[in-house]
């Protein structure tokens, strides 16, 4: 037992990280990937995204370091792009990915011009003349074995990896066409004497070599636009800054800069780091995480962030967060963290991919049987073709890209919008809701009371002397109500105080030897502490007691927010049953409740009879529920809840605890998330209905399955065809998602 303590004790925490892979082509691929990187000892988990091409780690930094990881990758042909910043990385990867659509692009079109002479010389008057024969046996073998030469080495690697994928087909298939025609052309006579007819195929094994690069460098340029929304969020971080150090200004690479250097921002220029503004004045455009259209005024002391552009003026600000640690980068990190969870049908989808290739070369192995025991005299013709059409026509890349490029451009959609994707396990509960339950401060209240009404129980000798004590206790505290008072009370805090927040009640500090309690009728009473009867008018109480005595009560009302009544007219139009839990009391929630056209209601509430009331919707299985919140108040209910989704605006414990973060102050982005996830589960299933179509239907035609019936049997380059096509439409039905509103 002391020995496991111990070991316990030692045990260090596993670190995530997602890394832009090159050289990923098909979800064959990723099983490769995922398999080879768990080999390595220290990594736990293992998780590729094919649509970003990206690979999420979760290992122990004690044990192994990525460097491993890729170096185990790279014996297989997997790049796996490291650098300190997510930025860079994901920057370098798609630079990497560029250079490899353009050698795609030259080899496709390298192979175009060769395999169109081989297609004149084969089916031309001339094809069975020895010379046409040789001329485009040499056509055909520099298509094959130099234009794509890419499945051979990939497909080695898989057979290595023994993890077959797409480059196996095809390198199977092609080798097949290829190898017995330049059999059949060298050695005619001595196939003839064994009773076979010397075929050759060789402008089909070009054909299909064509147009599957065709293909790939067709889904490979509309697969670079599916992280476009990422990488427009990643570049608006500059890539150099004008550093400040001992009074001499250098322009120095991002990466090089660290906590507490003071950089300088330029008019026009956008801001490279999180931090605080030491000189200068200026408009910021901060957009991007308000959502807010008008320029933000900036001095000295007020916080910048990363991304955000500056107006008029010169700024020298002072490093608070760079590179990954900045609110933009904690953006790009949820929005790749969102990218590698899987949803449901992706699983399903990994599970059918994962047997895929066996089960066509099982089917191709009793294509070719069939044909030997029941047309023997043709199997060396149709047989080998249908064998070869089999092998081809099958396209594992379809079904595994249906899902994941799906949700790779809508959560980029998403994010352009302010609406940022933890979880895309979210885009599958969404359509389905049938709760959703609302706080209400901060949500669907601006979050910003204004004081109605306040009596001090003192007299004013004392009250020059608790103002600034309360103030100092009120100033320790983000909760809206909290701020509102101490702005209200308008007088210097009284230094720095003890503070402890009671999540549903209030607060309670120790200051100079006195004991200060701020907070709701429940805080008081359960404190002794006398408080007036309960006022008729429908504002928020907040009591101040010190020393056991009340000192001041204060009455709040919260403005409702203009677009809260819409959202929820939206959410009852979708048969939608919507809910109000709040901490206040019963007659203020019902108060805005009436105002926006809520008729359940449940306060005053704690934090836990919050989660308890969303657990008891889900209990009685209705459905989805979904929770909507700011505050510290609604973390457990957000964490109870099937989806949850959190204001921008509010505390980091409700927004780190949700899987949906509205990053603007806007709840009608609630409905335009809501649409998207309704479009993407149109978009996914139309993926899935074709891919499944697509290869139930043509497998069995490729096989000859019609042959004895109607005499149709799909030729090897009407099968490269289909499948090159098959890819590219399911991604390109997915970036419709980009456009569509």
């Amino acid at each position: 037992m002391a020995a496991e303590h111990v070991a316990q004790q030692k045990r260090t925490p596993t670190v995530v990280e997602t890394f832009p892979v090159v050289g990923i082509s098909c979800a064959a691929c990723a099983r490769s990937i995922e398999s080879l990187s768990r080999s390595v000892p220290g990594v736990q988990r293992a998780e590729v995204n094919v649509a970003t091409a990206t690979v999420t780690l979760e290992y122990d930094p004690l044990e192994v370091q990525p460097a491993e990881v890729a170096s185990v990758l790279r014996e297989f042909g997997y790049d796996l792009v490291q650098t300190e910043d997510t930025a860079t990385a994901l920057a370098d990867a798609a630079e990497r990915e560029r250079r490899g659509l353009e050698q795609l692009k030259k080899h496709a079109f390298g192979a175009a011009i060769a395999t169109a002479p081989a297609i004149a010389l084969g089916m031309g008057p001339w094809h069975t003349q020895r010379w046409a024969i040789l001329l485009s046996a040499a056509l055909s073998s520099a298509v094959v074995l130099y234009f794509g030469r890419q499945f051979f080495v990939r497909a080695w690697s898989q057979i290595r990896a023994r993890a077959l994928a797409m480059d196996a087909l095809v390198a199977l298939s092609t080798g097949i066409a290829w190898g017995w025609s330049l059999v059949a052309a060298l050695l005619p006579a001595q196939l003839q004497a064994l009773g076979i007819e010397p075929h050759v195929y060789f402008e089909s094994a070009a054909t299909i070599v064509t147009f599957i690069l065709l293909g790939k460098y067709l889904e490979h340029r509309a697969r670079l636009q599916t992280n476009a929304a990422l990488l427009a969020l990643v570049e608006l971080q500059p890539r150099t800054v004008h550093l400040r150090r001992n009074g001499v200004l250098t322009d120095t690479p991002l990466t090089q800069v660290q906590r507490g250097d003071h950089i300088v921002v330029l008019p026009g220029e956008r801001l490279p780091v999180d931090g605080i503004v030491l000189e200068g004045q200026s408009w910021v455009d901060e957009q991007l995480l308000s959502g807010e259209s008008l320029p933000v005024a900036k001095a000295p002391g007020d916080r910048v962030y990363a991304g955000t552009l500056n107006g008029d003026g010169a700024l020298v600000i002072e490093a608070r967060a760079v590179g990954r640690g900045t609110f933009l980068g904690s953006i790009v990190r949820a929005v790749e963290r969102a990218q590698s969870s899987k949803a449901p049908t992706q699983e399903l989808a990994d599970r059918i991919a994962a047997v895929f290739v066996p089960v066509v070369i099982a089917v191709a192995a009793l294509t070719a049987v069939s044909w030997v025991v029941f047309a023997p005299d043709k199997a060396s013709s149709l047989g080998l073709l249908s064998v070869v059409s089999v092998l081809i026509v099958a396209c594992p890349c379809a079904l595994g890209l249906a899902t994941p490029t799906a949700i790779a451009v809508a959560l980029g959609r998403a994010a352009e919008h302010g609406i940022l994707v933890r979880n895309a396990r979210a885009f599958d509960v969404l359509p389905e809701l049938t709760h959703v339950v609302f706080d209400k401060t901060g949500t669907l209240t601006q979050g910003k009371p204004t004081v109605v009404h306040a009596t001090w129980y003192v007299p004013e000798f004392e009250r020059r002397d608790y103002a600034p004590l309360v103030r100092a206790v009120l100033e320790r505290s983000t909760h809206p109500l909290s701020l509102a008072v101490a702005q209200w009370l308008n007088v210097p805090a009284a230094g720095e105080c003890t503070v402890e927040q009671v999540r549903g009640r209030g607060l309670r500090a120790w200051k100079d030897s006195h004991t200060i309690l701020v907070g709701n009728r429940a805080w008081m009473e359960e404190h002794s502490v006398e408080v007036p009867a309960e006022s008729k008018v429908a504002a928020t109480e907040v009591f101040v007691a010190i020393d056991g005595k009340l000192v001041l009560a204060v009455w709040l009302r919260d403005s409702i927010r203009s677009d809260a009544q819409e959202v929820i007219g939206y959410l009852h139009a979708r048969g939608v049953a919507v809910h109000l839990v709040s901490g206040d009391r019963r007659d203020v929630a019902e108060y805005v409740a009436a105002a926006v056209g809520i008729a359940h209601v449940f306060a005053p509430a704690l934090p836990q009879e919050k989660q308890d009331y969303v657990r008891r919707l889900r209990l009685e299985g209705k459905g989805n529920v979904a929770m909507v919140g700011d505050g510290i108040n609604d973390a457990q209910a957000l964490a109870e809840a099937d989806t949850s989704i959190a204001l921008g605006s509010g505390s980091d414990v409700a927004v780190h605890a949700a899987d949906v973060t509205l990053i603007g102050e806007r709840l009608a982005l609630l409905v335009e998330l809501i649409q998207l996830a309704d479009r993407l589960r149109r978009t996914i299933r139309q993926n899935f209905a074709w891919a499944f179509v697509y290869n139930l239907l043509l497998l069995p035609i490729a096989a000859g399955v019609l042959y004895p019936l109607i005499g149709l049997l799909l030729h090897p380059i009407l099968a490269g065809f289909a499948m090159a096509a098959s890819s590219v439409s399911v991604v390109t039905n997915s970036l419709r998602l980009r456009y569509k509103s």
